[in-house]
């Protein structure tokens, strides 16, 4: 059997020969306390060079003296751990220094980490790429720990933690584990012609290969909610100019973040602001002004924006003015993503906010959500707020009910790929051309981990089918 080998599966004693790296792990700006973490085969020795002692009890806080190694002046007083790999982040030997938070002492050990051989300041990311490389944890897990440091709300964090814990892991990893053991069918077919695989062996194969493609076509009709809420939900502000939706925003947002004035057409540009609602991102687009016509170039570039936005938006508030008679191009914006938002109903009495109610019954309207607000004064927005909640809990439930989803295009594009290749396969086709389909299915599920091995393959050959004997 010729076995490939796999561009992905170069991992094993990678960083053995890579600089030593350094970077602090604290945010910028004076605190009581900053982290400098390092990490790479030449820790040790920078710890001895800086503290003049021994390497301490490993993985115990220790106080230590930290001098600048040219003139031997006092850095700082610090907690430091030493942290000898593997058992470590990276993989690799560690040290933390625990240091004042003072901009120069930083500055100060920086530069002496900076004057020593083979060692470097850490490109972004750097720390978990060693982890990666040194199999501390799979391209999934790599990639939440960077959802989990920009998590803005619980439901991010939530999504970053399952992906830490390995649970998208889990399918994955089973994915790919039955892709292998159908792929070594057909390799034994190809390197034993002679023995064959009983029919019944290969209609096994073959359902077996149906059953998980109908399992991907499962996971990839998720609407994309996943990926949606991770990156935060869309709703785009619309409506005629001059009805309000500059003001409805600067009130979401409890201030001023949108110009606004009594002159029709003020926002040419997408104004944008983050809001957590019920633990879940959303970010709202405040949008131009729709009108049918405008000889103004700037305006027409404004609205032709505001369209882009409401096709790719995943829910539209219509604002109408509830002191004006509703006009077309508005009635035109509606339609299964649109919450109706009656606008001004501080400017007209209780009379005249129904008959605006009973207008939009008669435009055949009647069965869209519809809420009144007066954004200028605050009237209705929290009645609002739980409206965009309740939609968002019905719309995206599936999500919230906390199974495994799709939460990357990086992963979706994958198992597209995937079920690509395997739609290729049939019992019709010789065993080369079907072992070639699904040795680049194994690839493409393998991409999502970072976990393609050959030697998996050799392992189950081996076991099921008695190879050598």
């Amino acid at each position: 059997m010729i076995v490939k080998q796999n561009k992905m599966d170069k991992r094993v004693n990678y960083t053995t020969n890579l600089e030593t790296i350094f970077a602090s792990a604290s945010s910028m700006g004076i605190s009581a306390i900053k982290t400098i973490r390092i990490s790479g085969k030449e820790s040790g020795k920078i710890l001895k060079l800086l503290t003049k002692k021994h390497l301490p009890k490993p993985r115990y806080h220790s106080l230590k003296k930290i001098y600048d190694i040219k003139n031997l002046s006092l850095i700082d007083k610090a907690v430091i751990v030493w942290l000898p790999g593997p058992k470590t982040y990276t993989g690799e030997d560690m040290v933390e220094f625990h240091i004042h938070g003072g901009n120069a002492v930083l500055e100060h050990l920086i530069k002496n980490l900076s004057f020593m051989k083979n060692v470097r300041l850490a490109k972004p990311g750097e720390f978990t790429k060693r982890a990666f490389i040194n199999n501390k944890m799979d391209l999934l897990k790599a990639e939440a720990v960077m959802d989990l440091i920009n998590a803005e709300t619980e439901t991010q964090k939530k999504i970053a933690m399952q992906q830490i814990e390995g649970k998208l892991s889990e399918i994955f990893n089973n994915w790919n584990n039955r892709l292998t053991k159908m792929l070594a069918h057909y390799e034994a077919q190809i390197d034993f012609p002679e023995d064959g695989i009983p029919k019944k062996v290969e209609n096994k194969v073959i359902k077996e290969i149906n059953t998980l493609r109908n399992e991907l076509k499962v996971f990839l009709s998720d609407n994309r909610d996943g990926e949606i809420i991770r990156n935060g939900i869309e709703i785009v502000i619309i409506g005629a100019p001059n009805v309000g939706k500059s003001t409805l925003i600067n009130q979401l947002a409890r201030r001023d973040v949108a110009l606004t004035s009594h002159v029709p057409g003020t926002t040419r540009d997408i104004i944008d602001i983050k809001l957590n609602i019920s633990n879940i991102p959303v970010i709202f687009f405040d949008t131009a002004g729709i009108k049918k016509r405008t000889q103004n170039l700037i305006e027409k570039k404004g609205i032709l924006k505001a369209r882009e936005k409401m096709k790719k938006s995943d829910l539209k508030l219509l604002l109408i003015d509830a002191t004006k008679k509703i006009n077309s191009s508005s009635l035109e914006l509606i339609d299964n993503k649109t919450i109706i938002v009656i606008n001004k109903i501080d400017k007209v009495n209780e009379k005249k906010l129904f008959s605006k109610i009973n207008e939009l019954n008669k435009l055949s309207v009647k069965k869209k959500i519809t809420i009144s607000v007066s954004a200028l004064k605050g009237f209705g927005i929290n009645k609002l707020l739980k409206k965009i909640e309740n939609f968002i809990k019905k719309k995206y439930s599936n999500f919230l009910s906390g199974e495994p989803v799709i939460i990357k295009s990086r992963h979706r594009s994958a198992i597209k790929e995937c079920m690509g290749y395997m739609n290729n396969i049939n019992n019709k086709k010789n065993p080369e051309l079907n072992a070639e389909e699904l040795r680049l299915a194994v690839q493409s599920i393998g991409e999502i981990t970072g976990k393609f091995d050959f030697e998996q393959l050799l392992d189950i050959v081996f076991k099921d089918f008695c190879i050598g004997k």
